[in-house]
């Protein structure tokens, strides 16, 4: 191929060279003068052709580089070599640095002459910030990770052995990085979870899903439990393939006891909620047999006074009254005086709250024996002192309460009223001769009391668990014995100051 030719064949690829604008691709003399610059170079560098061409390569480099002899190490080496690579800081025409890749090519001739060298440079300060950025970045997560003292946070090699830990997982699991990197993870799961394959089943579903989270009781270095919530992760490159997982665990012990102890005193105020509406039936059912037993007592009593002395006011109107019939009628006006009195008095009496209960008592029994023709005997320490109010009406109603249901359905002929201090309670008894109560009564335990009776009973009892007390019967064949109990420290503060009065 003649020279001309050879000019003619190259001409294209020199035309390519001076075009790239990417990289900056220049010849160099022997003894590193440039002798040849491309649009790249001019645009990496700064300097236009006619300003550099003839000048020597190393006014690119740094002047601590060039103190070293650091370009022409360079060139000696692509003599020796063939080829050079390097990066590092170089310098354009207006001083700036920029981060350069450099491969610098021995060229020689057909004689193994050396002409020259080719050298081609990148810039590559964007790519290296990026990196820089990235492992600033990559440093500072570590760090982040390596503090968090609240969650343990650690990585596992695909077999599940610990490859990494942090500041949170010696605190919340009690190891050292030295005591437990290169362990398998499963060392925190109790042991009915390791013999059940839950350590390796949850790194199976992690790699499966991508992750997996769940709750349960995790063992601690020195065997201690305690509540975790669990987040695995598993991490693969570009391509899939796995290269382990990470693993974050906190310790949720105080949140799942108080979430328990939430859920059991939801629970509870449900049963106390379930307890308050059956007590406010009972008491509702309380109300009305009392009702009831008012009604009965105006009807048989007051009621009959008034239909006698309708029928003789009647006949008045027929016959003029003699004053026999005057006096009757004035008589029978006055019977339904007293009756309502009493009735009013049963109600609650005056005296209960002007004189207190033993003196209401007495008074009580004396008129219940007149209507009843039952005797009654009371006995109460001479120095027994004023209760509370509540206490007092409490214990008053049972009083009638259990009059009332001797007189209807025990026979007897007589009853006992006893009232007296007992270890830190005040206890009133009621005990007759009569035939005792039914057994049905008695078997459910005083607290699902059915029919007239039972009604009753199971008012005087709500009465005094309002109170803190207690209702209790004992009964047989013989006769019927009731107690009821109110504590004195569970009563109003005025009990303490009149109990002894």
């Amino acid at each position: 191929m003649s020279q001309a030719e050879w000019h003619q064949s190259a001409e294209p690829f020199r035309l390519f060279i001076e075009s790239v604008q990417d990289y900056a691709i220049f010849m160099l003399e022997p003894d590193g003068r440039i002798a040849t610059w491309n649009a790249g170079a001019e645009r990496a560098k700064g300097y236009k052709s006619s300003e550099i061409i003839g000048r020597h390569f190393s006014r690119f480099y740094q002047e601590e580089d060039v103190r070293r002899g650091k370009p022409q190490k360079l060139l000696a080496l692509a003599e020796k070599d063939g080829r050079v690579e390097d990066e590092g800081w170089r310098v354009r025409k207006d001083g700036s640095k920029f981060w350069a890749s450099v491969t610098i090519t021995a060229i020689r001739d057909a004689s193994g002459k050396l002409i020259g060298f080719g050298k081609v440079t990148r810039d590559l300060t964007a790519h290296r910030n990026a990196e820089i950025a990235l492992h600033r970045s990559e440093e500072r997560s570590r760090l982040f990770i390596e503090a968090v003292q609240d969650y343990a946070i650690f990585l596992l090699d695909p077999e599940g052995r610990v490859i990494t830990w942090n500041t949170g997982a010696e605190r919340i699991k009690g190891y050292r990085a030295s005591e437990i990197l290169g362990q398998h993870f499963s060392r925190f799961y109790p042991d009915e979870d390791v013999r059940g394959g839950k350590p390796a089943w949850e790194l199976e579903v992690a790699t499966k899903e991508g992750r997996f989270e769940d709750e349960g009781w995790r063992i601690r270095k020195d065997g201690s439990r305690f509540w975790a919530n669990v987040i695995i992760t598993a991490v693969k490159n570009n391509a899939g393939t796995l290269m382990g997982f990470t693993k974050v665990t906190r310790d949720v012990t105080e949140r799942m006891v108080a979430q328990r102890s939430l859920e059991q005193a939801q629970r509870k105020l449900q049963e106390s909620e379930k307890s308050l509406r059956a007590l406010s039936l009972h008491v509702l059912r309380a109300q009305d047999e009392e009702r009831r037993r008012i009604g009965r007592e105006i009807h048989d009593s007051l009621g009959q006074y008034l239909s006698v002395l309708k029928m003789k006011l009647d006949a008045m109107n027929v016959t003029p009254p003699t004053p026999e019939e005057t006096i009757e009628c004035a008589n029978l006006a006055e019977e339904c005086v007293k009756q309502v009195r009493t009735l009013s008095y049963l109600l609650y009496p005056p005296m209960l709250e002007e004189m207190g209960l033993t003196s209401a008592i007495p008074w009580y029994l004396e008129g219940f024996s007149k209507r009843s023709g039952i005797q009654t005997a009371f006995h109460a320490p001479h120095d027994f002192g004023r209760l509370s109010r509540d206490a007092e009406l409490v214990l008053f109603r049972v009083l009638q309460e259990s009059l009332t249901n001797v007189q209807r359905h025990s026979g007897s002929k007589t009853a006992e009223i006893n009232m007296f201090y007992a270890n830190d309670v005040v206890e009133l008894q009621v005990i007759d001769k009569g035939r005792g109560m039914p057994t049905s009564i008695l078997e459910e335990g005083n607290q699902n009391w059915t029919g007239s009776l039972g009604v009753g009973l199971r008012g005087m009892s709500e009465r005094l668990c309002s109170l803190g007390g207690m209702l209790q019967i004992f009964s047989n064949e013989t006769g019927t014995e009731v107690r009821a109990t109110v504590p004195l420290q569970n009563l109003p503060p005025a009990t303490t100051e009149t109990m002894h009065a």
